[in-house]
């Protein structure tokens, strides 16, 4: 599914490999930003999530614009602000990759979901660096404490969001095996 993002010429996309699932079995999530445009777009950093907890793996949303959470439950717009994201990530201490700080803005170059990072990492002229701004996500469940529990039967709402405050939601189905 698509959206267009509130900032002007970007468009958010949220995918899912599958739609039903049986009990054990995981889906592949997968979130992206684009310009539609022909030619590229400079957007500010704007941190105006539209819900808190999104992230593309355990050190967040890393230097990405956007992010997913699953919630249990059949959430839409409307009401998506009352769920509770899942911890689909393993808590505790993670490797994380160079996060940058300081980001001040995103230049998408035309018709690509490519993106010079610009903020206060740069020397001279140039960006700190470019991200494709597509990340898959792979969840078979989530963690409550220090177990991992695998998705029980039920409807779960994913939800993507960029900085900017757009944000697409899907569901899948889990269903026991025996049904």
């Amino acid at each position: 599914m698509n959206a267009q993002s509130p900032e002007g010429g970007l468009e958010l996309s949220l995918t899912l490999n599958a739609t039903d699932l049986s009990a054990g079995r995981g889906v592949a999530i997968t979130v992206g930003e684009a310009n539609l445009g022909t030619a590229p777009i400079n957007v500010s950093a704007s941190k105006d999530w539209p819900l808190q907890g999104l992230a593309v793996g355990a050190c967040g949303a890393l230097n990405y614009p956007v992010g997913v959470a699953v919630l249990s439950g059949n959430y839409a717009v409307s009401n998506v602000s009352s769920g509770m994201a899942l911890q689909i990530y393993q808590p505790g201490v993670s490797s994380c990759p160079m996060i940058l700080a300081g980001i001040g803005s995103f230049v998408f170059q035309a018709s690509s979901d490519n993106a010079t990072i610009f903020g206060s990492c740069q020397q001279g002229g140039g960006g700190c660096l470019s991200e494709t701004v597509n990340a898959t996500v792979s969840v078979r469940g989530y963690w409550g404490g220090d177990a991992f529990k695998s998705f029980p039967s039920g409807i779960y709402s994913v939800v993507a969001g960029d900085e900017w405050g757009g944000l697409v939601i899907l569901h899948f189905a889990v269903t026991s095996s025996g049904a």
